[in-house]
C-alpha cells in the first residue's frame, strides 16, 4: 500500500504469538537477516545504510577503510553532505530533499567523495528499494564501487584522442604544404601517398600516382634507387643524402639534381610495410656550388698556403688602423676569436701584461715609419710565458702610413731554452770547481813521504775511476740523483773479476733514490771500505764475507733517517791502523758532512765495521720497494 512518501509500503510480515509454526518461520526470517546483517559488514565492497528518514543506520568495514569515516562521524544525511559530499551549506536542503524523493526506489548515480585525509575519490553508488530494517525502520541499502582510476583513465584517453587529433592535423599540413617533395611507396613498389611538392617535381597529378609502380611514373629512378629502395626494405635501415639526376623532368623538362633520403615505414607490429622517400630539388643549390668552387679556388690555395706558413711557424698576423683598432686577425693572436675581434683595441684583446709596451712600440712604429720588433713576457695560465711582436708600417702608393702590419710568435721555448743553458753553464761551472776541489784533495791526502811515485799513481787513479763511475751514472740520471743499489753495485763492480770476490759480498736495501752530493760522497766511502776489504780485511781471505745494507726509519722526533752498513767478517785478525790516510778521512769526514749526519768506523777483531747516518731530507730523493740483492 502507498506510505507517506507516494512509494510502496513495504512487505512486513504479520505473526501472532500463538501460532507456533508462525513464529518458528519469524525466528528463521530473523536468522537469516542478522546473517545476512554479518556478511554485509564484512563485504569487500564498501556498503552504507540509511533509514528514509536521513540517520545513517550503518556503514562496513570497507567503507571506514576506504573513507576514513565511521557511523559516529557520519550520524545523518546533513553529515554526509558536509564531510563525505562537501556540498555547500546554501545547497544542502536541496540536495537533502532530493535525496529523500530519489530514494524511493532503486536508483544508480555517480558522485564525488572526499575521504577523511582530503582525497577525492569518484564513486558509482547504487541504491536498493526501501526494505525493512530488523529493527522495523524503513532503509535503504547502498553499494559504491570506485570509478575513480577508471575516469582519470577516460580523461587521459580523451586528452590523448584530442592531441593526436591535433598532431594528426598538423602533420597532414605539413605532409600537404612541406616544400620537399614526400611519397610513401608500398612493398610492391607502388605509390601509396605522395604530396603536391613530390608531384610538382615530375609533372604529374599527385592522384594520378596511387597505385602505380614507382619506376613507371618515374623512369630515371630505376636505375638509379631501385638497388637503394629493396635494401632499405630488405634491412630496415634508412639509406640518406642520395644524389642523383633526372633528364627532361618537372613541368619545365629541364635536367635536374635531386637529393633524396630513403627510411622504412613499418606496421603496428613493426614489420616493415613499405618505405618513405623525400625528394628535395638542389638543382640550383648544385649550380652555385659550382661556381663559388670554381670563384673560390685561387683565393683558398693562397690561403691555404699563407696559414701553412703560419702555422708551421707558429705566427699569428694582424692589421690595425692609426687609433689601433684591430682590421684583421689571422693564426692563434692570444686566443682571440678573429671575428670578434675586429674593431676592438688591444686593452681588449692581449694579455694585461703585453697592452703597454705592444701599444708604445707600435705609436713608434707610426712616428717614425719605421719597423721594429721586440721580445716581451707575459703571463698565460698562471705560467710565464714569453712572445715575439714585428710591428711595420702599412703604406699607401703616395708613401702615406695608414696602418700596421704586425707579426707575432710565440718565443717562450727560446727563451727557456736559453736560461737553461745559462743555468747548466752556472751549474757546470760550480760542479767543475766542486771536482776540481775533491781532486786536490784526493791528491794531496793520496801521497805520503816517502811513497813511490808508481804506488801513488795508482792509488790516485783507481780512486779517481771510482769517483768516475758516480759521475757516469749522475749524468745518466740528469743529475737527478742515483738508485742506491745502482751505486753500490758501481763501487763495489771491480770486484767481479777479481777471483769472484763479488759472490761474498751480501747487498740487502729498499730502492731509494740518493741526492746528488750524497750519492758522490757515498760512492767514495764505498770505494775505500771496498779496496780495504780486498787488500787488507775480509775479501783478502778465502773465507771472509762483506754485508752491506742501507734503510730507511723515523726518529725520535719523527723524522726520516737513512743509514748504510759495512760489516766485514770471516777475514784476517783486525788491528786498528796508528795513521789516518786518505780512506778514513773520505769514510769519516767527507760521509759525514755530505750526509749531516755521522759515522761510526770500527776496527773490531773479528772484521772491520761501518756504520754511517744522516737526515734522509738531505740525502734521499725518493724512496721505493725493498727487497734484497747479492752483488754478483
Amino acid at each position: 500500500m502507498p506510505d507517506q512518501h507516494g512509494g510502496t509500503e513495504p512487505v512486513q510480515l504479520a505473526t501472532s504469538p500463538g501460532d507456533a509454526s508462525v513464529r518458528e518461520d519469524y525466528a528463521r526470517l530473523v536468522a537469516a537477516m542478522a546473517s545476512q546483517l554479518a556478511a554485509l559488514k564484512s563485504a569487500l565492497s564498501p556498503y552504507m545504510v540509511t533509514a528514509l528518514t536521513g540517520e545513517t543506520v550503518l556503514v562496513n568495514d570497507m567503507f571506514t577503510q576506504v573513507t576514513g569515516f565511521t557511523v559516529e562521524d557520519l550520524p545523518d544525511m546533513r553529515a554526509c553532505l558536509h564531510k563525505l559530499r562537501r556540498v555547500p551549506d546554501d545547497e544542502r536542503q536541496e540536495v537533502l530533499d532530493g535525496w529523500l524523493r530519489q530514494n524511493k526506489r532503486a536508483s544508480r548515480k555517480e558522485v564525488s567523495i572526499f575521504t577523511a585525509w582530503d582525497e577525492m575519490r569518484v564513486w558509482e553508488i547504487n541504491s536498493t528499494d526501501p526494505v525493512i530494517w530488523p529493527d522495523g525502520r524503513k532503509v535503504i541499502l547502498q553499494s559504491m564501487f570506485d570509478l575513480t582510476e577508471q575516469r582519470r583513465l577516460e580523461g587521459a584517453l580523451r586528452r590523448s584522442q584530442e592531441e593526436m587529433r591535433v598532431r594528426l592535423a598538423e602533420l597532414e599540413a605539413l605532409y600537404s604544404s612541406a616544400p620537399l617533395g614526400l611519397a610513401m611507396i608500398d612493398r610492391d613498389m607502388n605509390f601509396m601517398r605522395v604530396n603536391d611538392a613530390f608531384a610538382g617535381f615530375n609533372g604529374i597529378a599527385a592522384a594520378d600516382h596511387i597505385g602505380r609502380f614507382v619506376f613507371d611514373v618515374v623512369p630515371d629512378l630505376r636505375g638509379q634507387a631501385e638497388e637503394v629502395f629493396r635494401k632499405v626494405l630488405d634491412s630496415g635501415e634508412p639509406v640518406t643524402n642520395i644524389e642523383f639526376k633526372s633528364e627532361n623532368t618537372g613541368r619545365r623538362g629541364e635536367d635536374r639534381d635531386w637529393l633524396e633520403q630513403i627510411y622504412p615505414l613499418r606496421g603496428p607490429g613493426g614489420e616493415i610495410s613499405g618505405i618513405g622517400v623525400i625528394i628535395e630539388d638542389i638543382t640550383e643549390r648544385k649550380e652555385v656550388e659550382g661556381e663559388l668552387a670554381e670563384t673560390n679556388v685561387a683565393l683558398q690555395r693562397t690561403l691555404d698556403l699563407l696559414f701553412l706558413a703560419l702555422r708551421t711557424a707558429g705566427v699569428s698576423v694582424f692589421t690595425q688602423d692609426r687609433d689601433l683598432r684591430y682590421i684583421w686577425i689571422g693564426g692563434d693572436y692570444f686566443g682571440c676569436d678573429p671575428e670578434k675581434s675586429v674593431g676592438l683595441m688591444d686593452d681588449q684583446v692581449l694579455p694585461r701584461e703585453l697592452v703597454a709596451p705592444m701599444s708604445a712600440l707600435k705609436q713608434r712604429v707610426f712616428a717614425s715609419g719605421e719597423p721594429a720588433s721586440a721580445d716581451l713576457p707575459y703571463r698565460k695560465e698562471g705560467k710565464a710565458h714569453w712572445c715575439n711582436i714585428h710591428v711595420e708600417p702599412w703604406r699607401m702608393r703616395d708613401g702615406a702610413v695608414v696602418a700596421l702590419l704586425g707579426a707575432v710568435s710565440d718565443v717562450s721555448d727560446r727563451k727557456a731554452t736559453e736560461q737553461h743553458i745559462r743555468t747548466l753553464l752556472s751549474e757546470l761551472a760550480h760542479r767543475s770547481k766542486n771536482l776540481l776541489t775533491v781532486i786536490q784533495v784526493m791528491a794531496r791526502r793520496s801521497v805520503s813521504p816517502g811513497m813511490p811515485s808508481t804506488v801513488f799513481v795508482d792509488s790516485f787513479v783507481e780512486r779517481l775511476s771510482g769517483l768516475a763511475q758516480s759521475h757516469d751514472l749522475l749524468a745518466r740520471e740528469d743529475w737527478r740523483g742515483i738508485n742506491m743499489h745502482e751505486l753500490v753495485t758501481s763501487q763495489i763492480g771491480h770486484l767481479n773479476n777479481n777471483n769472484g770476490l763479488a759472490e761474498r759480498l751480501i747487498v740487502d736495501g729498499p730502492d731509494i733514490v740518493l741526492t746528488p752530493v750524497a750519492a758522490q760522497n757515498l760512492g767514495m766511502a764505498l770505494h775505500e771500505l771496498s779496496t780495504n776489504a780486498v787488500k787488507y780485511g775480509a775479501l783478502s781471505t778465502a773465507g771472509g764475507q762483506v754485508q752491506i745494507a742501507w734503510s730507511v726509519y723515523k726518529d725520535a722526533s719523527g723524522g726520516d733517517r737513512m743509514r748504510l752498513s759495512w760489516i766485514e767478517r770471516g777475514g784476517p785478525y783486525v788491528k786498528e791502523p796508528q795513521t789516518r790516510g786518505f780512506g778514513r778521512f773520505v769514510i769519516e769526514a767527507i760521509a759525514a758532512r755530505a750526509l749531516g749526519g755521522t759515522v761510526a768506523l770500527r776496527f773490531d777483531p773479528d772484521g772491520v765495521s761501518c756504520i754511517i747516518e744522516g737526515s734522509a731530507d738531505d740525502s734521499v730523493v725518493a724512496i721505493g720497494r725493498t727487497g734484497p740483492a747479492h752483488a754478483g
